[in-house]
């Protein structure tokens, strides 16, 4: 059902400050920004060799989940994502399995990709996301 490890997500306060971190400490720059309004997230996608590193940002102080995340727990680490080829097909057999899920159905992701996320609870505690992509992410 996998085949590799899409991203890492990792929640900020700032956006400007997160892509200074990481182009400083680590060399990382990054590939595409994006905002999903629908979602209230700013996003960007830093390559880390065939990983992508995913910098968060509320588009409002405690706005959507990540902005509740950051009240809740402050910055750090927020998921991790997994490719798959089929997210229905996966989402299909996590439902066989019984194993908890909070998108029944699949929904937009960065870069035209649809996602999915699994409930903690199913995955020992560790926020996980599906990523179904029609394409690598390119630079824009």
């Amino acid at each position: 059902m996998l085949k590799k490890i899409d991203h890492i997500g990792i929640a900020v306060h700032d956006m400007e400050e997160g892509l200074r971190v990481f182009q400083d400490v680590f060399g990382l720059k990054p590939i595409k920004i994006e905002t999903l309004e629908d979602i209230s997230v700013k996003i960007a996608f830093l390559p880390l060799g065939e990983v992508l590193i995913e910098l968060l940002q509320p588009t409002a102080p405690g706005a959507g989940r990540i902005g509740q995340f950051l009240q809740e727990k402050g910055p750090g680490f927020h998921h991790i994502a997994y490719r798959v080829d089929s997210i229905d097909q996966a989402l299909a057999k996590l439902k066989q399995q019984g194993v908890p899920v909070r998108d029944e159905t699949p929904r937009p992701g960065g870069d035209d990709s649809r996602i999915a996320f699994m409930d903690p609870a199913g995955t020992q505690n560790v926020l996980t996301e599906l990523v179904e992509r029609a394409h690598e992410i390119e630079a824009k």
